[in-house]
C-alpha cells in the first residue's frame, strides 16, 4: 500500500513498485514503462504526495543506493543523489561550513523533490543555489543521462517544468560561511517551524500554492474564511497553520478531496481567488 511511503499516510496499492539502485536499473524499468505505455511516478519522501485510495495502476518507482551518494566534489560545491533527504543535505553543507540552503532547513522530502517542484520559503529557494542537475528522460531513456544547467530549467514559483524527466542528482555551488552561524541559523528555522507549523503529524506540507500578486497568502485566506478546524471523515484544516490539513489516523484520499474542494470553493466565493494546489495529486481529479 502507498499510504506507507506517504507523509499524509493515504494512497492505495501500486500495481508496480520497484526499488532502483542505480542509473543503469532506471533505464531498464523507463524502457519497460515507455515499451507497455505503463503510468509512471517516482516517489522520493511522499511528502507532496496525495494519492487516491484507489492507487496506482501503474509503476512507482523509489530512488535508492547510488541516488543517496552526496559529498564535497570542490571546496564550495556539493554532489547530491536525487534520493538524498534534503536535510541531510542541509546539514552536510553546514558541516563544511557552506551557506545558501539553511532557510530551507525543515522542508520534509529528498532533493530530487526539492528540485521537481522548487521547493521554498518566501525568502528563498532551492533553485538559487542549484548549478546543475543530470536526468532522464522518462519518453527516450535510450538518451541516456543529460545534463541540464540551472539557466536551462524553466524554474518558477513551485515549478521546476521537468515533469517529463527523472532527476537523478545535482549538484550545488554554494558560499563561504561561519559553521557555528549556520549551525545557530538551521536550529532558529526549525524553531520557527515548529511554533507556526503541525509538526509531527501526519500532512503533506502546504496544500496550495500563495495566490500571485496578492496581499494575503493562502494559509491567510483560508483563515479569513473561518475553516481552520474544518472537518471531513478523520481530515481536518489545521489549527495552527490553515494552509495543512491533517490525517488524524484514517482518513482517505475523499477526505481530502472533499476539504480541498471546500476550500477552493468558499475562498473564491469570498475573495474572487482561486486557490491551487501545491501537493501533486496522484490518480485524483478535482
Amino acid at each position: 500500500m502507498l499510504k506507507q511511503h506517504t507523509t499524509l499516510h493515504i494512497g492505495g496499492p501500486a500495481k508496480f513498485f520497484v526499488n532502483v539502485r542505480n542509473t543503469k536499473e532506471l533505464i531498464s524499468v523507463l524502457e519497460i514503462v515507455r515499451k507497455y505505455k505503463l503510468p509512471f511516478l517516482v516517489i522520493g519522501a511522499g511528502s507532496n504526495l496525495l494519492i487516491s485510495d484507489e492507487g496506482f495502476a501503474g509503476v512507482i518507482v523509489k530512488l535508492r543506493d547510488e541516488f543517496r551518494e552526496l559529498k564535497l566534489i570542490q571546496e564550495k560545491k556539493i554532489y547530491a543523489g536525487a534520493g538524498v533527504m534534503l536535510a541531510m543535505l542541509i546539514k552536510f553543507a553546514v558541516d563544511n561550513s557552506l551557506s545558501g540552503l539553511e532557510e530551507l532547513f525543515g522542508i520534509p522530502g529528498t532533493v530530487g523533490g526539492a528540485i521537481m517542484m522548487n521547493a521554498g520559503t518566501k525568502n528563498s529557494t532551492i533553485s538559487d543555489n542549484l548549478e546543475f542537475i543530470e536526468v532522464l528522460s522518462i519518453s527516450n531513456p535510450q538518451y541516456g543521462v543529460i545534463k541540464l544547467y540551472k539557466e536551462e530549467i524553466n524554474f518558477g514559483y513551485r515549478r521546476s517544468g521537468l515533469e517529463n524527466f527523472v532527476i537523478l542528482s545535482s549538484v550545488f555551488n554554494l558560499r563561504e560561511g561561519n559553521k557555528e552561524e549556520l549551525q545557530k541559523r538551521i536550529t532558529e528555522v526549525l524553531l520557527t517551524r515548529a511554533k507556526t507549523q503541525p509538526l509531527g503529524t501526519f500532512n503533506a506540507g502546504c496544500i496550495f500554492k500563495n495566490p500571485e500578486n496578492h496581499k494575503y497568502t493562502a494559509a491567510m485566506l483560508i483563515d479569513k474564511c473561518n475553516l481552520k478546524g474544518f472537518q471531513c471523515g478523520d481530515a481536518y484544516v489545521s489549527t495552527q497553520h490553515a494552509n495543512f490539513i491533517i490525517n488524524k489516523n484514517n482518513a482517505t484520499s475523499k477526505d481530502f478531496v472533499k476539504i480541498i474542494k471546500h476550500i477552493i470553493s468558499v475562498v473564491k466565493k469570498k475573495y474572487k481567488v482561486k486557490l491551487e494546489p501545491e501537493i501533486k495529486l496522484v490518480n485524483i481529479k478535482l
